[in-house]
């Protein structure tokens, strides 16, 4: 009977230290967040007029390909007309719907629709969160509209009178394209605490990107007769450049890391972000499609991403090039690629 006791008390002892070991010694296990994390969304605009705007997912390493992505999660749900741009808070994504006049929120890492915001909205065009808000660009109203980022609701609408166009936030306030289409001059500065107009900027004649580096705002500006490019110091709001007049009408900045890349043409180019001038010379070139070539450009984790048109009488194509301009994968999206977009 003593050594059954015994016996018992040290298989007891053992589950005893077993489980004070797993709780100190268990590694953490990651759990995913959803399909889509660790990939790049790739936005399709549709055709003007007709509610086939849609969402591809391609994951990091390109292994894994999925088209109209919210249909396939949301099948009772359109997501409208004219799919404009995309931004990212916390675990949520807001989808601008230019045509549709409306902003879709979806769970960025499942796609599952959380809501849709309609209201003040006049032709939507690009958005942006900062301090759980999220401020939206109107076109016709020449406005930007504030929404609560958290219950969705309209807070106020900040009069520009003038284009409103690509939208970013950096050191607490926002900066506003007043240009598009090829035309426009201006980038206006929103004080967030007073939702009033601080200062008009003055840039070059064809702003047409707008990105924020280290606390600096980036403004590309092409034309027929040059390029220039901007860097606004958001201390001071002023603004410093360079510009070239061989190279002109630059277009589709966007910065990775330490390097600003452009388009020009058929051509994509690149600069550090120290550089005091345009580089002229090309990293590589792509086929040429018209007006449909560079429809949609991005560079994510050292990859470039094309996307083509086919000046929308089919799916767009995107092809994804190494920084030397090798083909790494060629992808059949929807219609009118027009933006990619990181969801690491």
């Amino acid at each position: 009977m003593k050594l059954k006791n015994l016996y018992l008390g040290i298989i007891a002892s053992a589950f005893l230290f077993a489980s004070c070991s797993s709780d100190d010694d268990t590694p953490e296990v990651e759990v995913p967040l959803g399909a889509y994390e660790n990939g790049v969304f790739i936005l399709n605009e549709g055709n003007f007029g007709n509610p086939n705007a849609s969402v591809s997912y391609v994951s990091n390493d390109l292994t894994t390909f999925q088209n109209d992505i919210f249909k396939l999660v949301n099948p009772s749900i359109v997501l409208g007309d004219v799919a404009q741009s995309m931004t990212f808070s916390g675990d949520k994504a807001f989808i601008v719907v230019n045509n549709s006049n409306e902003v879709e929120v979806v769970n960025r890492y499942t796609f599952k629709s959380l809501a849709t915001i309609t209201a003040k909205l006049e032709n939507p065009r690009y958005s942006v969160v900062l301090n759980d808000k999220l401020y939206v660009t109107n076109a016709i109203s020449n406005a930007v509209t504030v929404y609560d980022a958290k219950t969705y609701a309209f807070i106020i609408s900040i009069p520009l009178n003038k284009t409103a166009e690509k939208i970013i936030a950096a050191n607490g306030k926002l900066y506003v394209t007043n240009g598009s289409f090829g035309s426009g001059n201006e980038v206006t500065v929103i004080n967030t605490a007073t939702n009033t107009v601080s200062k008009t900027i003055p840039v070059e004649d064809g702003v047409n990107s707008i990105e924020e580096k280290n606390g600096n705002v980036y403004v590309l500006c092409g034309n027929k007769t040059k390029s220039k490019l901007f860097k606004i110091n958001t201390s001071t709001d002023v603004a410093t450049s360079f510009e070239s007049t061989t190279l002109t009408n630059a277009l589709n900045m966007d910065i990775e890391g330490d390097k600003i890349y452009y388009t020009k043409g058929t051509g994509v180019y690149a600069i550090n972000l120290a550089a005091t001038g345009f580089s002229d010379t090309a990293l590589f070139s792509v086929k040429d499609n018209s007006w449909s070539t560079f429809y949609g450009f991005g560079v994510i984790d050292g990859k470039i991403y094309s996307g083509d048109a086919n000046a929308f009488t089919s799916d767009g194509t995107v092809t994804v090039y190494s920084s030397t301009g090798a083909v790494l994968k060629t992808l059949t999206v929807g219609v009118g690629p027009n933006g990619f977009y990181s969801n690491n």
